[in-house]
């Protein structure tokens, strides 16, 4: 006899990987953005948002190295500036859980999965003085499963299934010092025709031959204050909802995620070819996932 597969969203969502600024891409050329973000997270939400009580003391850490590749072309289109992206991960899982309890296996460092996409970046509005009062980006992107992706395994460094991922990026300036920056994603899931568990697999006394994660929402948010021309610190977050229920089989089974991160963040221009990020989260409102109950996370941008 089996249970009923797991279905997740995918892995390596840009959960608060974006904060400050948003709204401006890279200037004309190739940039490279590298990126390192640490999480632990200590405990499993049900749908209520109460915590799974058949996992005892669990804590599932990852480390994820990511790599990005921005052109931004001289072409236009629709009046704004065509470029193009790649985000390449490398991530390191581990989960441990207490016994007697249920626990997850898998893990190790390996590849993630790579997302891809072209982007179209407007101009930004100016104010009478020529300071910008608003930038806007558009970008739409896929999600391929190129990760590792180990069938007997629960803890993947791949989904196992395409994603589209378009998002509208902006940031606005409504005061001298005051930044506001927002990226707003949508998530279509195809099916997984291969599930991972490391148990038996089975659905209403059928063998599973396919599963599905709903469509999703969320939205990453900040706002931070100039201490200097060149230094900014405020608040960064995202809150994340699933809109539709799970498939299992062709089946709606329920299971829709949830989770609210809020922390501080810092923003460096350190060159005029060279800027930092450093950004901390912790999660609240989760439902029917992990909890982070930290999240740590720096990048550097380079313009070449």
């Amino acid at each position: 006899m089996g249970r009923a597969p797991t279905v997740s969203e995918p892995q390596g969502l840009n959960l608060g990987s974006t904060s400050f600024f948003d709204g401006f891409s890279g200037p004309p050329g190739w940039s490279y953005l590298g990126e390192v973000r640490y999480s632990t997270a200590d405990s499993i939400k049900n749908a209520d948002g109460s915590t799974n009580s058949a996992f005892r003391h669990p804590r599932v850490d990852s480390f994820t190295w990511i790599n990005h590749l921005a052109y931004a072309s001289p072409w236009h289109l629709a009046g704004g500036t065509l470029g193009f992206n790649v985000i390449v991960p490398l991530t390191w899982l581990h989960g441990s859980f207490d016994q007697p309890g249920a626990s997850l296996s898998g893990g190790g460092t390996a590849l993630g999965d790579v997302t891809f996409g072209p982007q179209l970046q407007y101009a930004p509005i100016l104010g009478s003085s020529g300071q910008p009062l608003f930038v806007q980006r558009f970008e739409f992107d896929v999600i391929a499963p190129t990760g590792q992706y180990k069938h007997n395994a629960d803890l993947n460094q791949s989904s196992g299934y395409f994603s589209l991922n378009p998002y509208w990026a902006a940031s606005l300036f409504p005061l001298p010092k005051v930044e506001i920056s927002w990226r707003l994603h949508y998530l279509y899931n195809f099916r997984n025709h291969d599930p991972a568990a490391s148990y038996p697999l089975a659905f209403e006394g059928q063998p599973v031959s396919d599963t599905r994660a709903g469509q999703a929402a969320w939205i990453n948010f900040t706002t931070s204050y100039a201490l200097t021309p060149s230094l900014h610190v405020g608040v960064n977050g995202y809150f994340f909802r699933q809109l539709a229920d799970n498939r299992i089989n062709g089946t709606s089974v329920a299971g829709r995620e949830q989770v609210l991160g809020i922390g501080p963040g810092l923003f460096w221009q350190m060159t005029r070819t060279q800027a930092m990020w450093l950004n901390a989260y912790t999660e609240t409102a989760v439902r029917n996932r992990t909890r982070n109950s930290l999240i740590l996370q720096a990048q550097i941008a380079t313009s070449f």
